[in-house]
Parts: structure tokens; sequence; C-alpha cells
């Protein structure tokens, strides 16, 4: 096919332009965001597989396709492509942008290795139901630093931020996907929450009449994220410390040099890439159920080759831990362990939610976390989870322990993974815990 043939149709016949910043059609063919000859204009960059089709405008099937209006400010922030090069296999280029890693940062072998897939996750974010983030801490901060600048020459889209507000931040172009690079010093806790929101592609934000989509990789540089514990678990940890280790120069010419030759490489990456990510198979059971969306995205950053995603166990092996030891204090393990043991003590007998709150807190100051638990959302924390409680009498709402409500409570415990109970093989239950956490959680908070 030549360029000749996607101008065929007669331009009275073309429909009025659409503004995108990319598409992917049916049959393989891309239209991509690229930086035009001259710094700060957009292009577009048709591709069907051979060949290639650049300008301010593009058709394809008789519609016409246009760059998007990105603020001029903004935009000459954002890194582009110029135009596509070879990357080589995966292995090859994951290997190369971890070197660069180590490099030119110092990270370790790990460190580098997480960094580099989220890397590549930013290029195939519009194969990813959850985008990750990466969390950068550490009392380096001249490394945090140059972590972060490396990080926007390499990442897809990356713009670099500070003092974002949830205003700001929803004032940015929309459907971009945008690599967010995001270092200042506090971060709020609406923010925080947004961010998060954001980072799930089926998530639309309501923003003065219409709907942002701000999908996109995160990147968080900030000492305020690591005196809270609710930090989601899609995120990824580093810590950059002090080093002896004497870093190349890395200045602004080097960062060009880096950011044209790496940006070419990563849109090759892109076309080879996105559909298989799209269509991956990966098995996520091995890892805990709040760590499975970050497990599944950073496998996607390498659909084409199983080995590397079997990686990602081990990669996250830690998190992975630590997400098994915490889900002991989570309060819907701790409300299945307490109906569980009700039912021990009394069998077939009612037991009143103000007695359950009490097991509950009970086995919560066993294991180190001086909680009250109040019997109010404790009690819709149990709905939540399909426990079928009876009318309000005098002393309060009761439940009844049968058998039906002791094999419900097992088989929660089989998909929370809760070491002791020996759940039955049977049907899954009509709302895991996974599904109803956001829901709960936010009853909990009352």
């Amino acid at each position: 096919m030549n360029g000749s043939e996607h101008n065929a149709t007669p331009t009275a016949a073309i429909a009025r332009p659409i503004a995108t910043a990319g598409e992917v059609f049916t049959d393989g063919v891309t239209i991509e965001l690229v930086s035009g000859v001259n710094p700060g204009h957009l292009q577009l960059m048709l591709w069907d597989g051979l060949n290639e089709i650049s300008g301010t405008a593009v058709e394809y099937h008789g519609q016409l396709y246009e760059a998007p209006k990105i603020e001029g400010s903004l935009l000459r922030q954002l890194t582009l492509p110029t135009r596509c090069c070879p990357h080589g296999s995966t292995r090859e280029f994951l290997t190369e942008t971890c070197d660069i890693m180590k490099n030119l940062v110092g990270l370790d072998e790990k460190s580098a290795s997480l960094a580099a897939r989220i890397v590549l996750c930013s290029a195939i974010v519009d194969a990813l139901s959850i985008a990750p983030a990466l969390v950068i801490a550490g009392p380096d901060t001249a490394r945090a630093n140059r972590l972060m600048t490396l990080l926007r020459c390499l990442c897809w889209r990356s713009v670099f931020l500070t003092s974002v507000t949830p205003a700001s931040f929803c004032s940015l172009a929309n459907g971009v996907r945008f690599t967010f690079l995001i270092s200042q010093t506090n971060v709020s806790d609406k923010l925080r929450k947004l961010l998060d929101d954001s980072s799930n592609r089926d998530r639309k934000i309501p923003y003065r009449g219409r709907l942002l989509d701000l999908f996109g990789v995160q990147v968080i540089h900030s000492d305020s994220l690591f005196i809270a514990d609710s930090w989601p678990l899609r995120s990824i940890q580093i810590s950059v410390t002090p080093t002896n280790t004497a870093l190349p120069d890395f200045g602004q010419d080097a960062q060009q040099r880096i950011a044209t030759q790496f940006q070419q490489k990563l849109l090759s990456f892109r076309r080879a890439n996105l559909g298989a990510a799209r269509r991956l198979n990966f098995d996520e059971s091995n890892f805990s159920p709040t760590l499975r969306d970050l497990a599944r995205s950073l496998a996607a950053a390498t659909p084409d080759d199983a080995e590397l995603q079997a990686e990602v166990i081990e990669l996250l092996r830690e998190e992975d831990s630590e997400s098994r030891s915490a889900r002991w204090t989570d309060l819907h393990v701790i409300a299945v362990e307490a109906v569980l043991t009700a039912y021990k003590e009394s069998p077939g007998e009612a037991v009143y939610v103000g007695e359950l709150a009490n097991i509950a807190e009970t086995l919560l100051n066993g294991r180190g976390k001086n909680s009250e638990v109040d019997p109010g959302p404790f009690g819709k924390l149990l709905k939540m989870l399909h426990f079928v409680t009876e009318p309000r009498d005098a002393k309060g709402v009761k439940l009844l322990l049968t058998e039906a409500v002791r094999t419900h409570a097992l088989q929660l415990a089989r998909h929370l993974e809760i070491p002791g109970c020996e759940a039955p093989s049977l049907a899954r239950p009509e709302t895991t815990p996974q599904e109803c956490c956001e829901k709960s959680n936010s009853i909990l908070a009352m």
C-alpha cells in the first residue's frame, strides 16, 4: 500500500476532521502523535505495517484525523518521537533500558529492572486496564532528581510536573495518555485519590460538565508518600540511597541525545507489542489479590517473552510477602475470621453484630493493631460481603450462624487466602472481597 491509497477518497466526501492523540484500528493500522520538524509543532503519523505518512492531518478510510490542540507551554515540555527506529527484540530492548538506568543513575539490578518495565508499560499503556505507578523515595535527592530526568527522556509522552493540585491535574489535555512525572514535596489526600482514579482505564472523571480521560502511567517523587501507608498497591517503590560511585555526565546535550534516540525505538516497540499486550494471557494467581493488577501490567510490558513475564514473580516477591502480611489486619479478613470464630463457638445460634465487632476488635488487638471496631460500619461491611443479617430487634442486628453462613465464610476465606481455613470446592461467591473492597473501605472510613 502506498501513500496515495490512503487519500483516494475525494475531499468533499471526507468528514469533518477528528482531533486525536492516536488511533489503533482493528486491521493493525495506527495513527501516532509525533513531533514535527520544528520543535513544538505536532504531527500525526499513520502507519499501515509497511509505509508511514506524516502530517498535521492524515486520512484513513474516508475520515480525516488531525493533531489535538495542546497548550504551548505543555507541548514544549512533552517528549515525543520524530520517527521510528528498530528496537531489536523485547529482551534486547529491556536490557538496553536497564543498562541506561544502571549506568546513568546507579540503580541496582532489581530497581533497574522494575523501572525499565515501567518505561515499557508507558508505551503500551492502551493495553492495560490499570496503569502502574513508580514511586521514588530515599535520601539521595540528587540521584532521585536524575532518575526523574532520565525517565522524562525514556517514557512515552512524558511530561514533568510540580506543584500539582487536583484542579491543575484536571486541566491537562484529555485522552493523550501522558506519562505523568510528578515531583513535589507534598501530595494531598485528594490528589492521591485522583491519581488513583485516573490510573483505571475505564474510569472517567467528571470536570466542568465533561468527562476527563487522564489515564496514564505515573512516576511520583515526594517525601510525603512514605509517611502514610495508603499509597495504592498498583505502585512500585524504589529507594535511592547515597552512593560513592561516580556517575557519567548527564547534561542537556546528553538528555536530548538519549531522548531522541530512545523515543524512536520506543515507537517501534509500541508498534510491535501493543497488539500482543492486549491479548496477553497471564496467570496472576501466584500473587496476593492486591498485587494482581500490578503484576499483570508489568507482565504486559514484555508480552512476547514468557520468560521475562515469569521474572515478575521474583521481582515482586518482597512486595507480595508484605501484602500477605498486611492482610492479617485487613478488615475483610478480620470480618470473615470473626464469623468463623463465632460459628465455631456457637454453631446454629444467632450472634449480634456488636458481638462480632468485639471479636474482630480482639483479633486486631492480638495482631498488634490497637483499633476500635464500630458495630455500625462493621455491619455494613458484613452486608457487602453478602452475609445476610436478620431484622433489627431490641438488642440490635444479628446474624444466624447457619451451615450456609459457614460455607459462605469459608468461600471468602479461600479467596482471601486465609491460612487454616479449609474452604470447600464450591462455586465462586456472588461478590469477591476484591470486587467490593472499594465500597466497603469507604463505609469503614465513616
